[in-house]
């Protein structure tokens, strides 16, 4: 085989190699900074096997919890479904909560370091692909930002979102 003939074939061959093997660097926006998880309940004062017979219930904190605040009062509390998703550094993520269903999507975005203690995010709620809520919130180590949501078989949909604090740096 000739020079230029085996330059070709290595040439190709380290074209096929994916680029962090042969000494590109690591994207730093894609570092995970920690962990969000998002969890969707649904409240009612009316017949809580409309929720459908895979909700679970809740333990009786978490209820008590979700009680506590005057706009979140039902009498039923159900567990629909929960996504945890890593948070990147520098890229938007996505929690679909009602996996297979896109029905309940909530967007995310780092907009401080993280700390034990707390974080800012750029939150988004999207249902039924409609963006229905955007703020600027600062979570708090294990408490939960809880969003009554819209009507949803005779109740509501609560939407809570927390980190997981015992997963970040420092």
């Amino acid at each position: 085989m000739t020079r230029r003939a085996c330059l070709a074939v290595l040439g190709s061959t380290l074209g096929l190699l994916p680029m962090r093997l042969i000494g590109a660097p690591e994207d730093p926006g894609k570092a995970i900074m920690g962990t969000v998880t998002v969890t969707v309940y649904f409240a009612t004062d009316g017949d809580a096997a409309a929720a459908g017979a895979k909700a679970a219930l809740l333990g009786k904190a978490l209820e008590t919890r979700l009680r506590s605040e005057a706009k979140l009062r039902f009498k039923h509390y159900r567990l629909l479904g929960e996504d945890t998703q890593p948070l990147f550094r520098s890229y938007e993520n996505w929690a679909q909560p009602l996996k297979p269903s896109d029905e309940v999507l909530v967007r995310f975005e780092l907009r401080s370091r993280p700390t034990r203690l707390a974080t800012r995010l750029d939150l988004e709620l999207w249902l039924s692909r409609k963006k229905i809520l955007k703020t600027d919130v600062l979570l708090e180590g294990d408490r939960p930002l809880l969003v009554l949501g819209p009507e949803w078989r005779g109740g509501r949909l609560i939407i809570a979102v927390s980190l997981a604090a015992e997963k970040f740096p420092g």
